[in-house]
């Protein structure tokens, strides 16, 4: 089986070729894609905190829940905070330049900080095309954002980080380079400290992943060179690795897996290769809600899933069908949200029950921030 890798990852690399030819036809101009440079001899292009309270530039939502908490949100137009009680949002942090992302928000241990990715527009500088990404940190409130980790070498993309404690961030750093004449990418996962400092790798071929509520455990999907790619489980200390589902399985590709709060369960999104329906009750909810508008859909069409922690059989909690959805366990594994470009959604776990709380949007992230 042939693995088709989410546009929420390879659309760097496709983009490269895209905004380099766009950039060389107009005498090297932005281009307005989500990719990420730094112009030569300027600050790094970053974020600026918004005042609690500060309307956003896109709704998300609308509709009130019944759960508790709040969303944070990653949006074409910045990082929103979105009360899921009243399905109000408000504006945390925004790019500070045109066509820079905010993506990937997660909140440390503590609740007391963000991290997340900034990608800025592309450069071209003497003749380099460079669409690297960087890691930032702020205040819970959006306030005091600032860069831990700048890309180290032109196309260098950091994504997905999660904290492993209150001190240190786990992230996937994907490379392109060269072996013997031939263009390779590596997709690693690495420890970085939050204060800032030197990288250490931790498991290679990590094309996504979630840590544990203890972060003493990984689960992730694994490029697999020629058979494409499984979801395996390793401790951080890269020990004790198992495959929980292999290509026989005909899910692909794995996409934000996020571990229950009790660390029981694993949730992912992931695309049903085969194209069939199970009967009911392995398939506990209704038929694709709506269809996705807005954005060209580049992904395959995605459902919600999960599987033991410890192994077993993966079953489809949520058939949204939708593109590139991301999702967030509530603080009570009660429900798992979800954004996605047709929409935001609460899922119920026990029954498989969707509600469709309002607008989504397109490539968003999500991480759920605690009453």
């Amino acid at each position: 089986m042939m693995s088709m890798r989410p546009a929420l990852r390879i659309i760097p690399l496709l983009l490269v070729a895209v905004a380099l030819a766009a950039a060389c036809s107009s005498g090297g101009g932005a281009s307005k894609t989500p990719v990420a440079s730094r112009a030569a001899g300027s600050s790094t292009p970053g974020a600026t905190g918004t005042p609690s309270g500060a309307s956003a530039q896109s709704a998300i939502g609308g509709k009130p829940a019944s759960g508790s908490g709040s969303l944070i949100i990653a949006t074409l137009t910045g990082m929103v905070e979105y009360s899921i009680k009243n399905g109000t949002q408000k504006s945390l942090i925004k790019p500070d330049t045109d066509n820079t992302f905010i993506l990937d928000p997660a909140i440390s241990p503590d609740g007391k900080r963000l991290v997340y990715i900034v990608q800025p527009p592309p450069h071209i500088d003497d003749g380099k095309y460079d669409a690297g990404s960087d890691l930032w940190v702020a205040n819970r409130n959006g306030s005091d954002p600032h860069v831990v980790f700048t890309h180290a070498q032109p196309n260098q993309l950091v994504r997905f980080p999660q904290w492993q404690d209150n001190d240190t961030i786990l992230v996937v750093v994907q490379e392109i380079g060269l072996q013997n004449g031939v263009t390779t990418v590596s997709y690693n996962l690495e420890r970085i400290p939050a204060a800032g400092g030197e990288r250490t790798k931790v498991v290679k071929d990590v094309l996504a992943f979630g840590l544990s509520p203890d972060g003493s455990r990984v689960a992730y999907a694994r490029l697999a060179p020629q058979t494409g790619e499984t979801f395996d489980a390793v401790d951080v200390t890269g020990t004790n690795g198992v495959t929980l589902i292999g290509t026989d399985a005909n899910l692909a590709p794995f996409n934000v897996p996020r571990y229950s709060p009790d660390g029981k369960k694993i949730a992912f999104s992931s695309a049903d290769q085969t194209g069939a329906r199970g009967p009911s009750p392995e398939y506990v909810s209704s038929a694709p809600l709506i269809e996705a508008a807005g954005p060209s859909l580049d992904g395959l069409p995605e459902d919600i899933w999960t599987i033991d922690a410890a192994g077993g059989k993966p079953v489809r909690v949520a058939d949204l069908k939708e593109d590139l959805p991301a999702l967030a366990w509530s603080g009570d594994g009660k429900h798992i949200y979800v954004v996605g470009s047709a929409g935001l959604y609460d899922v119920r776990v026990d029954t498989g029950a969707v509600d469709r709380l309002g607008e989504g949007t397109f490539h968003g992230q999500v991480v759920w921030a605690g009453s």
